[in-house]
């Protein structure tokens, strides 16, 4: 039993020191959380999983302990919701900024180092880098609104025309009308 502790104690001593180590070389050490909702469940769990099978192939962050929650329904829909909790070591701010755009965490700790120095070049870089993607997710964002604009539109068209076509062959009340076109009533 002692040198089960000892062994333990020996793990998380050169643990720390590990991330002493990387902290010192400009890593970044972080608690992440992913969340993820779908269904059917066995599906959320195999795609939540092989996104962290994909991070652990990134060289510039290193996973250090991974915890995933059981799915659980969603108490309003038919939907479930899992999550993992990642602690890891990450190269660098930007790193941790492309990390938060790639993988869209629900919450981000930053466990070390207590401060973050910049040379105003990189700041200055990190915060390019940054706005260029907030103004690429809003092209995407205004791209989407326009779409869904012209499907309503065309969706009323469809539907006018069908409900047109529907009436000249005979008189129909508004059940026979819904039952016929798919629409509800």
């Amino acid at each position: 039993q002692t040198f089960k502790k000892q062994q333990k104690l020996l793990f998380i001593e050169e643990k720390m020191d590990k991330i002493k180590q990387k902290i010192g070389e400009g890593w970044i050490h972080c608690i992440f959380i992913i969340e993820m909702l779908g269904k059917p469940k066995e599906h959320l769990e195999k795609t939540l999983k092989g996104y962290i099978i994909t991070l652990k192939k990134d060289i510039k962050v290193e996973i250090l302990k991974e915890e995933y929650a059981e799915p659980e329904k969603d108490k309003n829909s038919k939907l479930y919701t899992i999550f993992v909790e990642l602690e890891v070591l990450v190269k660098g701010a930007a790193k941790v900024i492309d990390f938060c755009f790639d993988y869209l965490p629900s919450s981000v700790e930053i466990l070390g180092p207590t401060s973050i120095e910049y040379q105003s070049t990189d700041f200055s870089g990190l915060l390019n880098d940054l706005q260029a993607r907030l103004h690429q997710m809003d092209m995407a964002l205004k791209n989407s609104n326009q779409e869904n604009t012209i499907l309503k539109k065309n969706s009323a068209i469809f539907l006018r025309n069908i409900i047109y076509l529907s009436l000249k062959q005979e008189k129909k009340d508004i059940t026979k009308l819904s039952k016929d076109s798919g629409v509800p009533a």
